[in-house]
């Protein structure tokens, strides 16, 4: 009995010497860790205190296990005891002078713990605690085979892959992260792309980690496959030294499983790098007697702490905390600059803007940025001239990106080839879910930003599929969420390794075809109602019609899209772009239907009606008669594409100022509508809006068609109303017909219902698109013209100002809108008769773009250059009369 109260004691003793040198050591290390500015006999007393510690920890183990006689523990009890009561003491005095990690005295508890050191009475107790802590040495290190001081010291290994970096960019976030995770749950998860700087963190946070604390053992498991994983684990056991791991027969699983577990054998970290598989987790480890599985492998002991590095952030979350996966980003500018600038041998032809500009190209990952460096390095090669060889992007870029290079901080298992090392993941993919490996290779095939989920879905595909595979390519940071939530984008490198990929595989041109083929199906119609979503898409369309391999499939869907692109473009006022776009449109339908097939006639149509708007409304009448007889034929006479070509050459004449021919042609298409669809439809309020602009004009032209004046007024009411009633008060079609009735009721003189229509027509396409756009423009313009016509000249001149200067920066100064609006503000200044230094101005800008005016054929603009040159020298004798008054 008695002999059991003295291994009581001597416990005791132990475990309370033990906390409260845990106590001061750690804020010890806090101190050290804020100020790195510690006392050198305080900082020696760090270091020295968890060797002994542990030594006793060891020793109380052994005690517990009747293995240190009554002697040696009696011998032992006093100078324990005696430790602890100097160790407690100095803790008292610390605590009140030492600050925690947040409070914001901190610089002056530096000052307060450096005079501390110095008082006599520490100086004492550090003098003592020394003194003891040299006596426990002693009995750790020497003795009989029956006491504590026969214990045989424990080995110690560090086992990183890597000695640490000296030139680490440090990233202190994810740091911060990582040990406030590890601190509360002894366990933490990197994760993030392949190349992103995982496993060097890990390694960073190793040696960190022995700094805290340097008794501890660093352990490595490189955890790509179970056999990976199993002779990592011999390794471990190997490096310890632990009993039986060298017997071909033993378990080394459960030999290493039950070494963690055992608080006696100190403090480790162990790190379960590349765990990217999920399937590994549920593996059967080859293990008889202890752990089935990785989950099981390495215990939960407050001792011990477990770092997870991940491509797939599901495996982190599984092995470590839910919630609490540590995700690696890119490096930010500055740290990928840091991070380039190491590698560099010197700074000769490194300015910061070149290096800024490559790691931007990069997308700031520090693998594709550190083969740069060693490509350039290894092959003379400055900045500017890997630059201009990732600049002619396609195959030179695929090779640098594949080239592989030697690098020390990265180990040597590790691949370090940028293309290489996303393979695995694309690969890992495709064998655990072929669905998400779909979405990621349709995906590469669009522009990489912005690709809504539209795009990435099936039709029919139920939503936890879908769900599902697109978190598989966000969980292997392969996929990310715009900030909007509403679509999804991938790094530029991601979606040029992802068609190298799918080259390799054979198989880049079906999914160049499969994009090809949803972007067709998926494109709206381009009709008002449809424009925000046609914007979302047409980056993606851009780069769909980029592509070069499309299999001959899908030729004819590529069409589908020119035309539905081109539709849109023309309503948008993109006039060359839709042109473009209708002629390969109609190129591509000639070819896989045949020169008379709907689908190629109406292509031409929209090529031709683009051209009318590009101010060659002869060549486009020219076009849409060479394939009339065609649609009569194919079509018939009053099919609505049929009178589309009919309106269009009425409209083409009305451009070129055939008034009488415009009119007759524009009746007889919008009675024909009329006819075959109702007065109501879209198409039919078009076609007599157009005959009611063509009256207008007319009249304007020639006041002799008064009474075409006063049916285009009636006409342009009546349209309104119909448009308003289908189409609501802010339609587009509805501010297109209140500016063209403004301008109706400008001609015949009712100016001030005119500008009524107008400032409505002008307040809501402002509020719809913006101020400064073009539409807005032109009734701004006609605004102007309307003040004009009434006399209030000092209106239309401010208008003008603004119109011009907004049409200068959209349209350019030799657009034809611009030259009328500059002409429009010399006429306004020679009615005020004032400022003939402008007006000499004005009328020598337009007069400098003769070519332009002489070959548009818009009417309404033959008067431009003899205005101008009679107002020119107007000008110069009004300046010629102040000089000589001067």
């Amino acid at each position: 009995m008695a002999e059991a109260v003295a291994v009581i004691s001597f416990i005791s003793a132990v475990i309370s010497l033990v906390d409260a040198g845990t106590r001061i050591v750690n804020r010890l290390h806090e101190f050290d860790e804020a100020s790195q500015e510690i006392p050198e006999s305080f900082r020696h007393l760090k270091s020295q205190l968890p060797i002994v510690l542990d030594g006793l920890r060891r020793t109380e183990a052994r005690a517990k296990a009747g293995h240190v006689d009554k002697r040696t523990q009696e011998a032992l009890v006093p100078t324990i005891q005696g430790c602890r009561d100097r160790v407690a003491s100095l803790y008292n005095v610390l605590d009140g002078v030492l600050p925690s990690k947040t409070d914001s005295s901190l610089e002056r508890a530096m000052k307060a713990v450096k005079s501390v050191s110095k008082d006599k009475k520490v100086q004492k107790l550090l003098k003592d605690i020394d003194s003891y802590l040299t006596s426990l040495t002693f009995h750790n290190t020497s003795g009989d085979s029956t006491s504590i001081s026969q214990a045989k010291p424990m080995r110690r290994v560090n086992m990183a892959p890597a000695d640490r970096d000296k030139n680490f960019v440090d990233r202190p976030q994810i740091f911060r992260d990582l040990d406030a995770t590890m601190k509360e749950y002894g366990r933490a998860a990197i994760a993030g792309i392949g190349g992103v700087g995982k496993t060097q963190i890990a390694v960073e946070q190793c040696y960190r980690f022995l700094e805290r604390i340097p008794s501890s053992n660093v352990l490595w498991v490189h955890a790509g496959s179970v056999t990976k994983l199993v002779q990592s684990c011999k390794d471990i056991c190997d490096r310890l030294q632990l009993p039986g791991c060298s017997d071909p027969q033993s378990d080394t699983l459960r030999i290493l499983h039950a070494w963690l577990g055992e608080e006696a054998n100190g403090n480790w970290m162990i790190v379960v790098d590349n765990a990217d598989d999920l399937d590994l987790l549920e593996q059967r480890l080859p293990s008889e007697t202890g752990p089935k599985t990785l989950l099981q492998l390495i215990p939960q002991r407050p001792h011990g702490k477990v770092v997870v590095t991940t491509r797939d952030r599901r495996v982190g979350e599984r092995l470590a905390v839910r919630g609490r996966t540590v995700i690696v980003p890119p490096m930010s500018l500055r740290e990928g600059r840091t991070l380039l600038a190491s590698y560099l041998p010197t700074a000769r032809d490194y300015e910061k803007g070149g290096l800024d500009e490559l790691v931007e190209t990069l997308d700031c990952l520090p693998l594709a940025i550190s083969q740069a460096a060693a490509y350039m390095t290894e092959n003379y090669m400055d900045v500017a001239d890997y630059m201009a060889l990732l600049d002619e992007g396609g195959d030179e870029m695929e090779a640098l990106l594949s080239e592989s290079f030697s690098d020390a901080r990265r180990g040597e298992a590790a691949d370090n080839s940028v293309l290489k090392t996303w393979k695995l993941s694309f690969d890992q993919i495709t064998h655990r879910f072929s669905r998400a490996a779909d979405m990621l290779s349709l995906m590469s095939m669009f522009d990489r930003q912005g690709v809504p989920e539209d795009l990435l879905r099936r039709e029919g595909e139920p939503r936890h599929i879908f769900i599902n595979a697109l978190a598989t390519l966000q969980n292997f940071s392969l996929v990310s969420r715009t900030t909007d939530g509403k679509s999804y984008y991938m790094h530029r490198l991601i979606q040029i390794a992802v068609k190298t990929w799918l080259q390799l595989k054979g198989t880049l041109s079906e999914w160049e075809g499969a994009a090809t083929d949803v972007l067709s199906i998926r494109f709206p119609s381009g009709e008002y109602e449809t424009w925000s979503a046609c914007a979302t898409l047409v980056p993606h369309v851009r780069a769909v019609l980029d592509l070069e391999r499309l299999p001959r499939a899908s030729l004819l869907r590529r069409s589908q899209l020119l035309h539905k692109v081109a539709w849109f473009d023309r309503l948008q006022d993109r006039w060359q772009l839709s042109h473009d776009r209708a002629k390969e449109a109609a190129i591509g339908f000639e070819q896989m239907l045949g020169p008379d097939a709907p689908e190629t006639l109406s292509s031409k149509i929209t090529a031709a009606d683009s051209l009318i708007e590009l101010e060659k409304p002869r060549e486009a009448e020219e076009c849409l008669m060479d394939i009339l007889p065609s649609m009569e034929r194919v079509l018939g006479p009053d099919h609505i594409e049929t009178l589309r070509n009919k309106g269009n050459q009425g409209w083409a004449k009305f451009r070129y100022g055939d008034f009488e021919r415009a009119d007759a042609q524009l009746r007889e298409v919008a009675q024909a509508r009329e006819r075959t669809l109702g007065f109501e439809h879209p198409a039919t309020l078009l076609a007599y809006n157009n005959v009611a602009v063509n009256a207008s004009t007319n009249y304007a032209y020639d006041p002799n068609y008064s009474n075409n004046a006063l049916e285009a007024v009636a006409l342009g009411r009546k349209v309104l109303a119909a448009r308003q009633h289908i189409f609501g008060p802010k339609h587009i079609d509805v501010l297109e017909t209140q500016g063209n009735l403004g301008n109706f009721l400008d001609n015949v003189g009712n100016y001030e219902e005119a500008e009524k229509y107008y400032k409505s027509a002008i307040a809501a396409r402002d509020e719809l698109f913006g101020p400064g756009n073009p539409w807005a423009l032109t009734l701004m313009h006609n605004l102007a013209v309307c003040y004009s016509n009434c006399g209030n000249y000092a209106e239309a001149l401010e208008i003008d100002k603004v119109v011009l200067s907004s049409r200068i920066k959209v349209l350019g100064e030799e657009h034809i809108d611009t030259l009328m609006s500059r002409h429009n503000l010399v006429v306004e200044l020679v009615s005020k008769g004032e400022d003939w230094e402008e007006v000499a101005l004005q009328s020598r800008l337009i007069l400098n773009y003769r070519d332009a005016i002489e070959n548009t054929q818009r009417p309404f603009t033959s008067n431009l250059i003899p205005d101008a040159e009679s107002y020119l020298q107007q000008a110069y004798k009004h300046l010629e009369v102040q000089a000589m008054e001067f």
